[in-house]
């Protein structure tokens, strides 16, 4: 992350609002598309602090003599389920893997929060919405796969041709926020739950789709936004889905379908520089051992993409390598979060399997 380079070169620690000073929010969410150059653009603040700042790094002070120990703390959302332990999963059609792709098609404004413009980033975006879904979806079309669509909502207002494309096609939409600048962990709970509101709201009446599922802008949420979210009639989230290889349900009725933060585009290749014929053979090697792991128990790869990355001509074809190889094996299900959903209901309603 960007704010961890911030901290290494100022030599002290920057608490989070000091860093916010230093760099944009959108180049903390896109860290490693700007580089150092996201602090040379900041301009005198940045060389303010690393001026300021002791040749070593100081240690962090001494916690408060009050402050009791941290004995750690139970799981307030949702149970320990080993996997080992669990009744069998299966899939329709005998599948050991369901495959979860999702596109994030996003919108960012030309101005962040301090009235900046971002031009090294937004045309990359722009090429996304403008270019690469396109392609994208003609290549899921010519394989016959459906998938989820994690949607900021003011791609209805800006992109209508996108989203009529792709309910045609027959994806899901799972709401991902208004815009991509506005994470719910940042503004209070009640402007989260409005957020999720007008999220919610946007989709379906521009769509027509009932909304099921949700994934939160930069997978970021606060105190309460599960209890929105259930309030707003989202069946599952997959903001944790992190956690898992099959779906689970957490304490307040919604359910987590698996998603990746690892085989994600955004953190390999725009973060980690990762090329992208080492994702493709990531994202087979992550399905290798799925496959052989679901004969006892049915997975889900998740598989996060952003057009505007994955998409660009010289990326795409290390994509369709991969895709092509999942689908040489005959038990193989591509499947939309709300189908995943709905397989795992089914699935455990018939063997009794607790929630978790």
């Amino acid at each position: 992350m960007l704010i961890g380079w911030a901290i290494e070169k100022t030599g002290k620690g920057v608490m989070a609002d000091e860093a916010d000073s230093i760099l944009s929010r959108r180049n903390v969410l896109q860290a490693g598309t700007a580089g150092a150059a996201a602090l040379t653009a900041t301009g005198a603040a940045a060389q303010q602090v690393a001026a300021a700042a002791p040749a070593t790094p100081t240690a962090p002070p001494p916690a408060p003599a009050n402050r009791p120990i941290r004995q750690g703390e139970p799981h307030p959302f949702y149970d320990y389920s080993a996997m080992p332990k669990r009744p069998k999963l299966t899939w329709p059609n005998g599948a050991r893997v369901a495959v979860h792709l999702v596109s994030n098609i996003e919108h960012w404004d030309v101005h962040d929060n301090n009235g900046r413009m971002d031009v090294r980033n937004l045309p990359r975006n722009d090429y996304g919405l403008r270019v690469a879904v396109w392609r994208l979806f003609d290549i899921f079309s010519e394989r016959r796969i459906t998938h989820t669509i994690a949607l900021n909502s003011a791609v209805c207002r800006f992109y209508p041709e996108i989203t009529d494309a792709a309910k045609a096609r027959g994806d899901e939409f799972m709401g991902h926020g208004i815009t991509n600048v506005e994470r719910l962990d940042s503004v209070s709970p009640a402007a989260a739950a409005e957020i999720i509101r007008r999220t919610v709201d946007t989709i379906r009446t521009s769509t027509g789709q009932r909304v099921r599922g949700w994934l939160g802008p930069g997978l970021t949420e606060g105190e309460g936004t599960l209890d929105a979210l259930k309030a707003n009639g989202l069946e599952y989230v997959c903001d944790w889905g992190t956690a898992d290889d099959q779906p689970f349900q957490m304490r307040n009725g919604l359910y987590v379908v698996p998603y990746t933060v690892d085989i994600n585009d955004i953190g390999l290749i725009d973060r980690q520089g990762t090329p992208a014929s080492v994702f493709s053979q990531y994202i087979v090697d992550a399905f290798d051992t799925l496959y052989r792991e679901g004969e006892a128990q049915a997975r889900v790869l998740p598989i996060a993409l952003h057009p505007f990355l994955i998409g660009a001509p010289h990326r795409v074809p290390h994509l369709i390598k991969a895709l092509d190889y999942i689908r040489s094996h005959d038990r193989v299900w591509f499947a939309r979060g709300g189908d995943i959903l709905d397989a795992y209901r089914q699935a455990t309603a018939t063997t009794g399997r607790a929630p978790g």
